[in-house]
């Protein structure tokens, strides 16, 4: 991809958390820059406030009355989209999302990429944080909104760039890390790996990109990040609770917020009081401050910045309290997301989970059927709306959420977000925790909620 002579640019599915904060920065570069989106969100509200041409609905007309001369596409996007195929009619090159952030990567004297199914936005929202506290003025694209920013991206300096590695169609074979962090590898995306094989030789391949001089960053207890290890020649540090070279050790959990020690080959290195809750953020912490160790930071600086990691959007993000429950709203879209998420709500001491689960795309669903159905077994109360298509159509699979209802005695199916709304109102009682899962827009019923029903808004741990 050669940037030289481009002026305007435009997006197609704008909206995306890695899409937006592209288009940003390439904003911010002086480009013109436009995009389309499916749906309103408040991404695509925080684009328009900022000068960016946001299109609502994907048609010819938009791509053709801006006039680009180059498009950047998410993965997303299906080969039948009006604007893709008129950018290939016209000849307008296209370029996949991926491709444009591994451009805008090689521009840095070291990146820290974050690999793995779960955990990415967290950990390398950790490491911001750290740099940031430590006053090493960063750059970074995340896959969320930092709470310490307000964003999903920081353009700092060229020394250093902190971004998230997304394994869906192997699209961080684009990305040349200096430090490469691998938090775990499950079964995810099956639509396009087929088999496990596939998923762990995709990832095997793209740890070979880590730069001649760098370092991988991997996970000593999780079984696949240990297959694909095996076969990596160059250097590697690991972490883990109990094994690897960055250890937890006199872990305490008030409230449901550790607290900890880390060990480094034996020594202590730092001790870390974290501001989010989650057991599995205790493992989310060793990864980011092994990264930053590898990155040259000091022990003071890791463990001050892990301290003040004050979170990310959507990463059990609370919303409103009625008649002393609380509303709150997750990311987590897969079987084990869900599992860490219910476990922290327990540590939290609520006394009731209330589930309300938006299937996302009809493969995940239809594939992970009796996962999901296990987990959601484990909870009080489950509320699903209609599956989230994203980038799908139902036509080979023929599964719907009223499928994983008739699997479920505790749940109940929702036409929409108003009827959950309503539903929530009369099922809450003091106690209760009520969290909105899902990497669609399911987050918009929260904030409906909120809306309608809120007696306090923006509560904080």
């Amino acid at each position: 991809m050669n940037l030289d002579n481009i002026k305007k640019v435009y997006f197609i599915g704008i909206g995306g958390s890695s899409m937006s904060s592209l288009a940003q920065i390439m904003q911010k570069r002086d480009f013109i820059v436009a995009g389309s989106d499916m749906q309103q969100s408040h991404a695509s509200d925080n684009l328009i406030e900022k000068g960016i041409t946001v299109f609502i609905g994907h048609k010819e007309e938009n791509i053709k009355d801006f006039a680009p001369e180059i498009v950047i596409k998410t993965d997303a996007i299906l080969p039948t989209n009006p604007e893709l195929l008129y950018a290939e009619e016209s000849n307008i090159p296209v370029y996949r999302r991926a491709e444009l952030l591994g451009n805008l990567l090689d521009g840095y004297k070291k990146t820290i990429g974050v690999a793995g199914t779960h955990g990415k936005t967290t950990t390398s929202s950790m490491i911001t944080s750290i740099f940031l506290d430590a006053q090493k003025n960063p750059s970074a694209i995340i896959g969320g909104q930092m709470k310490q920013t307000g964003t999903s991206y920081i353009i700092g300096s060229e020394d250093l760039c902190i971004f998230e590695s997304c394994e869906y169609k192997c699209s961080f074979y684009n990305f040349f890390p200096t430090v490469s962090v691998l938090l775990n590898i499950a079964k995810d995306h099956m639509e396009f790996f087929k088999t496990e094989e596939n998923l762990l030789a995709c990832f095997t391949k793209y740890l070979d990109n880590t730069k001649p001089d760098g370092i991988v960053v991997y996970n000593a207890e999780d079984e696949n990040s240990l297959k694909v290890i095996s076969g990596y020649k160059g250097k590697t540090v690991s972490f883990g609770l109990e094994k690897g070279n960055f250890i937890m050790d006199k872990a305490t959990l008030t409230g449901g917020f550790p607290k900890f020690d880390i060990i480094k080959n034996g020594a202590f290195f730092c001790h870390v009081d974290l501001r989010v809750p989650g057991r599995h953020n205790v493992k989310n912490a060793l990864a980011a401050a092994a990264a930053a160790d590898a990155a040259g930071l000091c022990a003071e600086d890791i463990g001050k910045g892990l301290s003040d990691y004050a979170g990310a959007g959507r990463r059990f993000e609370y919303h409103c309290t009625i008649n002393g429950a609380v509303v709150a709203d997750d990311y987590g879209h897969h079987p084990d997301a869900y599992r860490v998420t219910f476990n922290t709500a327990r540590d939290l001491g609520f006394k009731r989970i209330i589930a309300i689960h938006q299937p996302h795309t009809f493969s995940r669903t239809k594939m992970m059927m009796n996962e999901f159905v296990d987990v959601l077994k484990t909870v009080d109360k489950v509320l699903i709306p209609p599956i989230y298509p994203a980038r799908e159509t139902n036509d080979e699979y023929n599964i719907y959420a009223e499928d994983v209802v008739k699997r479920l005695p505790n749940a109940e199916y929702m036409n929409n977000f108003n009827e959950i709304a309503d539903r929530i109102k009369e099922l809450a009682q003091p106690g209760d925790l009520f969290i909105t899962l899902g990497c669609g827009d399911i987050y918009k019923a929260a904030e409906l909620t909120a809306k309608k029903y809120g007696e306090k808004i923006d509560i904080h741990y």
